[in-house]
């Protein structure tokens, strides 16, 4: 498990905090609401939520100590934060509402991940997730895997796919840390954990960081499971390869262009 620093995470996660603002806009949670937050980082979007009326309480979970370090140093009244793994989470109460933003599409186990938040919620209660899906175009971390392990990621005629960067032998038996799948697939994932699927709305979104050195600060944090098996001297080299490749599915090397699925679902009664 890659432990992100969260101190830095909040520093340069003006994108995340956008599309944090604009998920919790769109949760209606219950009078009184007990809700838990899967994969909260380092609790922006969890204290968002803690601030809605119907709210009465929420508890965020995170993998990473970092993270949950960091969201720790800002309290507010009615949330706790508690070190824990989607796959193994065991509510002691039942919620009344479930949300992940953005962190399942780094949980290989797809099919347990959300069996959890099911059993989390009490019949009827909503599971609400928002995730990077599988799509048409290349993402980012499509682009990142081809650099690191002369995969073709279906760029075109960049340095993916050959090696050009030779950094194939740093990555040998390297697992793609994230898992994009299609709307279907989640569908049938969500069915499969028990739950009635009530909506699934894609989105495609796009960010501008400004230039190229932003989005490389940007990728940096998001990266090092990659950076992590490079030496030091090679990473700002490969970062720079990673963002030149993706210049080319965006036609520029500071946008990213990124879909999001946002699955609403319901524990059946």
């Amino acid at each position: 498990m890659t432990d992100w620093d969260g101190a830095k995470y909040a520093e340069i996660a003006t994108l995340q905090h956008d599309v944090g603002r604009r998920f919790v806009a769109e949760l209606t949670p219950p009078a009184g609401a007990r809700v838990v937050d899967a994969g909260c980082g380092e609790g922006f979007v969890t204290r968002l939520i803690a601030e809605l009326p119907p709210v009465a309480a929420v508890v965020g979970f995170d993998p990473s100590p970092l993270m949950i370090a960091r969201a720790r140093e800002g309290r507010h009244p009615g949330v706790d934060f508690v070190e824990g793994d989607v796959t193994t989470f065991v509510a002691d109460d039942p919620f009344d509402l479930a949300v992940s933003l953005n962190a399942l599409h780094w949980v290989p186990d797809s099919v347990a991940a959300l069996t959890r938040l099911h059993d989390a919620v009490r019949p009827g209660a909503g599971v609400v997730c928002q995730f990077v899906p599988e799509g048409e175009r290349p993402s980012i971390e499509d682009v990142a895997f081809g650099v690191a392990t002369g995969v073709s990621t279906g760029v075109g005629t960049g340095a993916e796919g050959r090696d050009a960067g030779g950094f194939a032998a740093f990555f040998e038996g390297f697992e793609p840390p994230h898992v994009h799948r299609t709307r279907g697939e989640w569908r049938d994932i969500a069915g499969a954990a028990g739950l009635e699927v009530d909506d699934l709305t894609e989105r495609d979104l796009a960010w501008d960081f400004g230039s190229a050195d932003a989005f490389r600060a940007w990728c940096a944090l998001g990266f090092t499971a990659y950076t992590d098996r490079l030496p030091a001297e090679r990473r700002d080299e490969f970062l720079a390869r990673v963002t030149d490749a993706y210049g080319r599915v965006t036609g520029s090397d500071h946008v990213l262009r990124f879909l999001q699925l946002r699955l609403g679902a319901h524990r059946p009664r």
